[in-house]
């Protein structure tokens, strides 16, 4: 049985979480939390590697910082995400293939970001450091023999917390009868994080022609849409508020290139989003209103 070193799979670690329990039945796991293997540190990664047979890496840890305000933790941001990512590059003739979790930020959110392809990569260099580091690992792995980016622009995911993640959000305050409200209507596009699950098999045996892709669903989908399907789950007559008018920049994406090299099957946004809504309607008594009703506003 062949081996996968998975980071970011522990207690915290949401999608890092949910691909250990895929693999499981498939390949011998390694599961290291951050206390077990400081991946800033290229000299224990390097003495990891060493010590273990690794067949795959699927990286999924990732440092983000508790305060946005707080500009020495936005610089940890870039060089801690920057570190964990060269660790285990620098460790590619060890493995068969690595593949990590890109960002459509790579492609400049400060600019409206519409149906891209992945031949747009490089148009605008990101204006924030998060996207900045996204953009440096993508033209790493662009250049390797076996790195592979899969981008992500929006998930949906039952277990993100209603505080960090917009859908889960909104189920929350339904759930709690607490009104919709947020910042500003936007297009997006998303993927539920079940239909990523089968790519990831898929990918590990493939013979790849690129080293990017975009992983999204056929259709984007403005917040305002979302928020219907999640009124209409929860008998809800109110409507949902925005605090701005018109649409922030739009987030989307196209995924022609995944497409033309597997056949992936995508659930339908009022599938994806009622799952969320009944798993945070199960839960409810572990919620902190406190940190959802201002999200978002």
């Amino acid at each position: 049985m062949e081996t996968i070193l998975i980071t970011g799979a522990g207690p915290n670690g949401v999608t890092g979480r949910l691909i250990k329990e895929f693999f499981k039945s498939d390949y011998n796991l390694i599961t290291p939390s951050s206390k077990e293997l400081d991946l800033t540190n290229d000299d224990v990664v390097s003495q990891f590697f060493s010590g273990n047979q690794i067949d795959y890496v699927i990286h999924c840890a990732t440092f983000r910082p508790h305060s946005a305000d707080s500009s020495h933790l936005v610089d940890e941001e870039l060089e801690s995400n920057l570190r964990m990512y060269y660790s285990l590059a620098s460790q590619s003739h060890h493995y068969k293939k690595m593949i990590y979790f890109g960002s459509g930020a790579e492609y400049d959110k400060s600019k409206p970001i519409v149906r891209v392809d992945e031949d747009d990569f490089g148009r605008s260099i990101p204006k924030n450091k998060y996207g900045l580091g996204k953009y440096i690992m993508n033209e790493n792995a662009r250049k390797s023999d076996n790195i592979y980016n899969f981008r992500l622009f929006g998930t949906i995911n039952k277990y993100e917390r209603p505080n960090k993640n917009v859908i889960s959000n909104l189920c929350a305050k339904a759930v709690f009868g607490i009104p919709l409200t947020l910042r500003q209507d936007c297009l997006f596009s998303f993927i539920d994080i079940s239909d990523v699950l089968p790519i990831l098999k898929a990918a590990m045996t493939a013979n790849l022609a690129y080293h990017d892709y975009n992983l999204v669903s056929d259709e984007p989908y403005y917040l305002s849409d979302i928020a219907s399907i999640i009124q209409n789950l929860s008998n809800s007559q109110e409507g949902v508020t925005f605090s701005k008018e018109g649409f922030n920049l739009e987030y989307t994406a196209s995924n022609k290139r995944l497409k033309s090299e597997m056949s992936p099957e995508f659930t339908s946004m009022r599938d994806s989003v009622k799952d969320v809504f009944n798993y945070i309607k199960n839960i409810k008594d572990k919620i902190d209103i406190a940190e959802i009703d201002n999200r978002w506003k």
